[in-house]
């Protein structure tokens, strides 16, 4: 509750509004628990791991000078940008290790950093494998791809151009709408490890795949969800569901 009351502070009057103008923001967040490192995030994920083995899998990813490079040559070339390691790519590629999935789901792909994270994680395991469902970004999504730094994918590119491609044989991708999608797929995976929504970020969106993804998911899986403050869902699922949640910056997860 502290870290929140600090932040109201600070607020701008243009915050404030945004803020009391969608009510449900203010319980979301009163609610909602202090953004945690990444590394914390994995230790209340995974309470058996040592904080040095946690390190041990961090410091495997940060140092993966190839996976970086490889990134970075397609971004400066297409988005004059580049990415670097920290925050949610850390959390993602510890917990793919230390979980060890067969199967996971992502819907929303857009230049494929969130998918090359998961599949060096699963390159690294030696296992597993990554689908992946996106509708196409050719145009603007409002909802979606509207507050990036780039909101469309480059022209003539495919959803996760950005990926290595040594990568690419752990990966399946599938473009369309995720709520026509997912049901079929659930059908021929009915059991996964992880799902990640990074799709779009409207209330009826996220809380049916969140919705739709609980019952598949094994004993003890994890669910993430990406930008969980656009809309209430991902708190109303937890809620529902009696599961509590950790966070990075706007990234949520929960446990199964």
């Amino acid at each position: 509750m502290k870290w929140y009351i600090e932040k109201f502070v600070n607020m701008s009057l243009a915050q404030l509004w945004q803020l009391l103008s969608k009510p449900w923001k203010i319980s979301a967040a009163l609610t909602a628990p202090p953004p945690s490192s990444s590394k914390n995030a994995i230790q209340s994920l995974f309470p058996d791991q040592t904080p040095e083995s946690i390190e041990a899998y961090r410091s495997e990813f940060i140092g993966n000078h190839r996976f970086f490079a490889e990134l970075n040559k397609k971004l400066v070339e297409k988005r004059g940008t580049r990415t670097c390691c920290g925050g949610w790519k850390d959390f993602i590629y510890m917990a793919v290790r230390l979980k060890k999935p067969g199967i996971i789901i992502e819907t929303g792909v857009f230049d494929g950093l969130s998918t090359a994270v998961f599949l060096q994680a699963l390159h690294d395991n030696k296992d597993g494998f990554l689908i992946s469902v996106d509708l196409p970004a050719t145009k603007t999504i409002v909802g979606s791809t509207h507050r990036m730094y780039a909101t469309t994918l480059p022209h003539d590119y495919r959803p996760g151009w950005v990926i290595p491609d040594y990568l690419r044989e752990r990966h399946r991708l599938v473009l369309g709408d995720s709520k026509i999608i997912l049901p079929k797929l659930f059908r021929e995976y009915p059991k996964i490890d992880i799902f990640f929504h990074d799709s779009l970020h409207t209330f009826e969106h996220m809380y049916f795949e969140y919705s739709t993804a609980w019952p598949h998911l094994s004993e003890g899986g994890l669910l993430f969800s990406d930008d969980i403050f656009w809309s209430e869902a991902f708190h109303k699922f937890c809620r529902e569901n009696r599961r509590k949640y950790l966070r990075i910056k706007g990234l949520g997860a929960v446990r199964k």
